[in-house]
């Protein structure tokens, strides 16, 4: 887990940046794993980092997290242009998306690869590396947030027809 205000927003802004640099066409849905601080971060970001999103699925599996995440958020997000809702198991959250945000290595689990969408990209920033299936699932693996590791991981989803792209990232990037 990102420990501060300051260095989870860093984290977030950073990885978002990362991620929507890596869908081939613009992020347009979300599928959001978890109802953490984390998750808070994203959802506050996403309409300025993301702008083309214009809706984002939760899942977490305590039912009353998701729903106070839903009840606190949908209306400022609907403001914004973004619909919030809440789905009941992780694969319908994720299902279609272009891109899917866990809020921790906890909320991959349940995760599989057959539930992505072509060209889906899936971030993940924590201490605990994600499930080693999902890790290997993927055609393009971001482990890194250098530059040089970024543009690589860009030129070879745009100059290749990928599947599933991981970023896989440590809490504390910036």
């Amino acid at each position: 887990m990102v420990h501060g205000d300051v260095s989870r927003h860093r984290t977030a802004r950073l990885g978002l940046t990362v991620a929507g640099a890596l869908v081939n066409r613009g992020v347009l849905t979300v599928g959001l794993l978890g109802a953490d601080a984390l998750a808070d971060e994203y959802l506050a970001l996403l309409p300025d980092l993301l702008p083309t999103v214009s809706q984002v699925a939760l899942f977490d599996p305590d039912d009353r997290a998701a729903d106070a995440m839903l009840d606190r958020l949908v209306e400022p997000l609907r403001r914004r242009g973004v619909q919030l809702c809440v789905g009941r198991h992780a694969r319908d959250v994720v299902r279609g998306t272009d891109l899917v945000l866990l809020a921790d290595a906890a909320h991959a689990a349940p995760l599989r690869a057959s539930w992505l969408a072509a060209g889906a990209v899936v971030l993940h920033l924590g201490e605990r590396r994600l499930p080693t299936p999902l890790r290997a699932a993927a055609d393009v693996l971001l482990t890194a947030a250098e530059p040089r590791a970024v543009l690589l991981a860009v030129l070879a989803c745009r100059l290749h027809q990928t599947r599933l792209i991981v970023v896989d990232l440590p809490a504390r990037l910036g």
